[in-house]
């Protein structure tokens, strides 16, 4: 046996050097990573509970018909929730619950505030329950009592019942109509529509400037909207027959657009 061989084997059989300094230094190591993690989550803690990130400053723009409190009042803010917990989103959703509001965008910024830009909806036409009058949007739904209706075309449902913020009052497909058809009447017949009028079946008549009323007849589905325009085209071709300005008409039924009925008044 060689020298070098036996050399060779002590260092085969020569014990594994120890490892108690490497893992006291991992522990070291490990401790002082808690240590830091558990100052952090105290520096959050501590920062998440100061009064001065509560929501406390709201600022409100582009409102017209809503006032500032209004406003507030829907964000319902948790005053012990700091500004680190609320979601723009679930704010903006809620102020689209009011009536007023077409869109709304909710900015947080720290410390405190709360920056809110609501875009409000233009009345379109007013609705008209007994001596009541209410405004209504471009969906046909109720937005506040109206004081007057002015230019607007106003809508008599004279058996809708108690009237409601946000209730549906006009189909939203059928509005649109109704406010085309107000529109372009005068230049197309000489004559204005003054009022329309629905009944509890959904059944549309106008109230024109010469104290006759049409008869349209029920406007329930897409057919009965689409039939409009023919009912229109008869009243342009007894426009021919019939002066509709100046005879004593009392009403023009054009339910069946192909017949239409002609009711005048009786002498007296």
């Amino acid at each position: 046996m060689t020298v070098g061989t036996i050399e060779r084997r002590r260092r085969r059989t020569a014990p594994p050097p120890a490892k108690s300094a490497m893992s006291a230094r991992g522990w070291l190591w490990a401790l002082v990573q808690i240590a830091v993690l558990g100052a952090e989550i105290f520096a959050v803690l501590f920062l998440l509970a100061q009064p001065e990130f509560r929501p406390q400053r709201v600022e409100v723009a582009g409102t017209g018909h809503l006032t500032a409190a209004e406003v507030t009042g829907a964000l319902a803010l948790p005053s012990d929730r700091n500004i680190f917990f609320l979601s723009e989103a679930e704010l903006a959703q809620r102020l689209q619950a009011l009536p007023w509001v077409r869109s709304a965008t909710v900015t947080l910024a720290l410390p405190n505030r709360v920056a809110v830009k609501v875009t409000e909806w233009t009345p379109s036409a007013v609705l008209q329950v007994g001596e009541a009058t209410y405004y209504v949007n471009g969906l046909g739904e109720v937005l506040d009592p109206a004081a007057e209706a002015g230019s607007l075309p106003v809508i008599n449902r004279p058996d809708f019942g108690p009237v409601r913020d946000g209730q549906h009052a006009v189909g939203s497909e059928l509005l649109p109509m109704l406010l085309q058809l107000r529109a372009g009447f005068a230049s197309a017949f000489k004559i204005s529509v003054m009022s329309f009028q629905l009944d509890r079946h959904e059944v549309l008549t106008a109230q024109t400037d010469r104290g006759w009323t049409i008869i349209f007849g029920q406007m329930v589905t897409s057919d009965d909207r689409a039939s409009l325009e023919p009912k229109l085209a008869a009243l342009r071709a007894l426009s021919s027959r019939i002066d509709l300005v100046a005879a004593p008409i009392q009403y023009v039924n054009l339910e069946n657009p192909k017949a239409p009925a002609v009711q005048m008044r009786a002498r007296q």
